[in-house]
């Protein structure tokens, strides 16, 4: 074997003109196809770990929605689960927020936590609307007050004390915040929801203690987990990182084929030196063997040098922030890029099967010469 290598590797080396050129060729396309495939793997697990981060800094790991108001007692039982950092009672009501003839719809979230008369505005609402600290604004329930012609809209004038700033859209630019006894005694009895947001020490064990939230509440409750909330989205995800993967890995594919052809060549200009290894006693595997493995020796190379430049590629794309996106529509100013071990080990031996595949054909041609022909040629 080592003879073999020796020789495969001696082979690859000594080639000149058009040969030269279509190894070089091979060499960088499967660099290239490599790092690509590796770099976009990265770009999507690195949005993926982000985007994650950025919903479990925004949002509760777990939402319980009350079906009635027998929950006093369930309450005390769910402060005793030793995964809970923090429970925050909270109703939602849906309102609209007027500022000098401005207005906009906004989900009121009533907190048990937060005290004071004043609101809380979302920053990007707070802008929209042009609303500074301290300033007076008017909170409009459209099921206000019941008459004989109807509802009419209940009117309210409330000071701003501050600003919500967690750099999610939906919390930024559509929730206002506000003591829940205030909200109560202003919306009455139109909530949405009525119940707990949980926050987790470890919000990846969220499912395991959904269940036992479930247990405690049970169907008085609809309980819901960040993951579950977040289900559809992560395996849309997921499904375009394994198309583009596949979409790429093709053009990993008609990239071999520079291997293919380099064999070829080498069949053809190695034919009186294959004679003359098989009059010395070499088989027709050992031949066969001889040009596979210089394939794999350039599948190889461009592989490791491929996934070199990927790894260069992921410092930079980071350090620099290359891979700018709209924050108010990603949650985040740029995509980091990530690169998997799995995804780096998974790309590294397909490019190693397809430089195999890429060299049988012309390895097996050269296996079945005749040492005979040959020599009656020339």
């Amino acid at each position: 074997m080592n003879l073999l290598f020796k020789l495969a590797l001696r082979y690859l080396l000594s080639v000149r003109g058009s040969t030269l050129i279509i190894s070089l060729i091979a060499f960088v396309g499967v660099s290239l196809s490599v790092s690509a495939v590796l770099l976009t793997m990265g770009a999507f697990s690195g949005f993926q770990k982000a985007l994650k981060e950025k919903i479990l800094s925004t949002t509760p790991h777990i939402i319980v929605s009350l079906l009635n108001d027998d929950f006093v007692v369930k309450e005390d039982e769910l402060r005793k689960l030793p995964e809970i950092k923090k429970i925050e009672y909270v109703v939602l009501y849906s309102g609209v927020i007027s500022k000098e003839g401005r207005v906009h719809a906004v989900s009121v979230k009533g907190l048990r936590d937060l005290k004071g008369n004043g609101i809380l505005v979302g920053e990007g609402l707070a802008d929209i609307l042009g609303i500074e600290k301290g300033q007076d604004v008017t909170l409009i329930s459209p099921l206000g007050v019941r008459t004989p012609l109807g509802f009419v809209p209940k009117v309210g004038q409330f000071k701003v004390v501050g600003f919500i700033k967690t750099g999610a859209m939906h919390q930024d630019y559509f929730t206002v915040a506000m003591p829940v006894e205030e909200a109560e005694k202003f919306f009455g009895d139109n909530w949405q929801m009525k119940g707990y947001e949980i926050y987790l020490k470890d919000p990846y064990q969220a499912q395991e203690v959904k269940k036992k939230v479930e247990k405690i509440f049970g169907f008085s409750a609809i309980v819901r987990s960040w993951i579950d909330l977040n289900q559809q989205l992560f395996n849309a995800l997921q499904l375009e990182k394994v198309a583009i993967f596949f979409v790429l890995l093709l053009m990993t594919t008609l990239s071999s084929f520079n291997i293919t052809s380099l064999l070829f060549l080498k069949v053809r200009d190695k034919v009186r030196d294959i004679a003359v290894l098989r009059t010395y006693g070499f088989k027709r595997k050992d031949v066969m063997l001889t040009f596979l493995l210089q394939g794999i020796i350039l599948g190889l190379g461009g592989a490791l040098f491929g996934i070199t430049l990927a790894l260069v590629g992921q410092f930079l794309i980071n350090q620099y922030k290359l891979i700018r996106v709209p924050a108010d529509v990603y949650l985040m100013d740029h995509i980091p890029c990530a690169i998997e071990p799995t995804d780096l080990a998974t790309t590294f031996f397909v490019a190693l099967f397809i430089s195999l595949m890429a060299s049988l054909a012309p390895s097996y041609r050269a296996s079945k010469l005749s040492v005979v022909e040959i020599l009656r040629k020339d």
